[in-house]
């Protein structure tokens, strides 16, 4: 195998929005000491040889031997510097924030995606039950501040599977935001990742249903001229079946009301705005602005319809609302909790990825 091998694959599941969006997911290789890892801001389905960061494993294993503040931000400054300087002469790129995990799994390749269908059991309320009864041979992994955090925790727990077991665990589900698979070769990632996929289909009572519905042009028109005085982006509207559900009411639309996972926050918001029935949509927006600090990419008019401020937002809350539908399987949508979510909104690692 080769690198461009790993290009291919990656342009292959980065082109399927059934299994990543936009710059979400990342990929890798090992080869003679050396970890070949998606850069940070690069999108797997047009990627090329530039998209990848060629680091040494060695000294990535280096970094478990330090010591590092328990400040949040001044830890991640700590951790990017080393993991900078652990790439290789002529790099410049910088590092996916989860490369530190691909180094640590012991497979040639590791592909990590973030799948509705998968996420509608890591953002599930009995999730990690489900991934126990389906994958009994997988690992699952709470809630977690990703990056440095994330990768000691899965380090750790993989040293305890493997001593209970004598084995390695090829899957790794991450509650709130996706899986990583490991394998001798693409191919066989290839087959675990169709496995797992159809495993999770089995399992579920329904599927989203997003048949296009009609809507009332006049009214949508006339709140997309309202939307146009804060943007300069295009704004996006649909309608479908899953939608019209959602916007019934508050209560139905609770299932979509926060965020699945970080790939959500950093492309659609911390939230999306529900507009009531005849609510005036511009002081809804300006009031949104005025409580948070930033202003709605998604906004949800009861009884109408979904609106994006940008084209990056729709699909991930069309993936939003996949996701709650999937987690009905598997007791119910989990969001991430308010403490995560602000630690993803304020994280330089997100803020950097969004601008790229």
């Amino acid at each position: 195998m080769s690198l461009a091998a790993l290009i291919e694959h990656s342009r292959r599941y980065g082109s399927d929005a059934s299994f990543v969006l936009l710059g979400g997911g990342n990929t890798s290789y090992k080869e003679n000491g050396v970890l070949y890892v998606k850069a940070s801001g690069h999108a797997l389905g047009t990627i090329g040889k530039e998209g990848f960061v060629r680091m040494d494993l060695a000294k990535m294993e280096g970094i478990w031997s330090k010591q590092y503040s328990q400040d949040d931000d001044t830890r991640e400054d700590e951790v990017l510097k080393d993991m900078m300087a652990c790439r290789l002469e002529g790099e410049t790129a910088r590092p996916s924030v989860e490369a530190l995990l691909h180094a640590l799994l012991p497979f040639p390749y590791v592909v990590h995606l973030h799948p509705a269908i998968v996420n509608g059991v890591t953002c599930a309320q009995e999730g990690r039950q489900a991934v126990a009864r389906l994958f009994p041979e997988a690992l699952w992994i709470e809630l977690v501040k990703p990056g440095f955090i994330l990768a000691n925790v899965v380090r750790q727990r993989m040293a305890v599977h493997t001593k209970q077991t004598g084995a390695v665990s090829s899957q790794i589900f991450l509650q709130n935001h996706g899986i990583f698979v490991g394998g001798a070769s693409l191919e066989e990632i290839s087959l675990q990742y169709e496995h797992v996929m159809k495993r999770i289909e089995s399992a579920l009572v329904r599927k989203p249903d997003f048949t296009p519905v009609a809507s009332d042009q006049a009214k949508v028109e006339a709140v997309k001229h309202v939307l146009g005085r804060y943007t300069s982006e295009n704004i996006l509207f649909e309608l479908n079946k899953e939608y019209a559900r959602l916007l019934a009411d508050e209560t139905s639309f609770a299932a979509v009301a926060s965020s699945f996972t970080p790939d959500h926050i950093v492309y659609a918001g911390f939230k999306p705005l529900w507009v009531r029935k005849n609510e005036d949509v511009a002081k809804a927006f300006e009031k949104f602005e005025a409580q948070n600090g930033v202003r709605a990419k998604i906004v949800c008019v009861q009884n109408l319809g979904v609106f994006s401020l940008g084209e990056k937002s729709m699909p991930l809350f069309l993936d939003s609302a996949a996701i709650s539908v999937y987690s009905e399987s598997f007791g119910g949508p989990l969001f991430m909790d308010e403490p995560m979510i602000d630690f993803i909104r304020n994280w330089e690692v997100e803020k950097y990825r969004s601008k790229v």
